[in-house]
């Protein structure tokens, strides 16, 4: 009598269906967090060059003027128009002698002219 053979021990697996990915409530909150979280940090990483040279230091409203912005002061003002080689002093002297200031009171928005 010839010997039956049997095929190992094995079955074939059934392909089991996948399952779709579904995000509850807090997993969707989760994502969108983590997106504008993505973004902003992208956005800070990119504005400096978009910026360029600026730096958001003094802005010029005309070729000898500036806009005043908060927290600015007639010394930190004079002191970027002065660069090295002029004394800071004459230049808030001259600043304030022809803009007619009565003290060092900025308000933000206030247009000065720049000796």
């Amino acid at each position: 009598m010839p010997a039956r053979v049997v095929r190992g021990g094995c079955a074939t697996p059934e392909r089991a269906a996948v399952p779709r990915l579904r995000l509850t409530r807090r997993g969707r909150r989760l994502a969108l967090a983590l997106a504008l979280g993505g973004a902003v940090a992208l956005g800070s990483l990119v504005a400096p060059l978009v910026e360029g040279a600026g730096g958001g230091g003094l802005q010029l409203a005309g070729e000898r003027s500036v806009v005043v912005e908060s927290g600015d002061t007639v010394w930190s003002i004079a002191g970027e128009v002065a660069g090295a080689d002029q004394d800071v002093r004459t230049v808030v002297d001259a600043i304030e002698e022809l803009n007619d200031l009565e003290g060092s009171a900025l308000v933000p928005g206030q247009v000065l002219e720049l000796p």
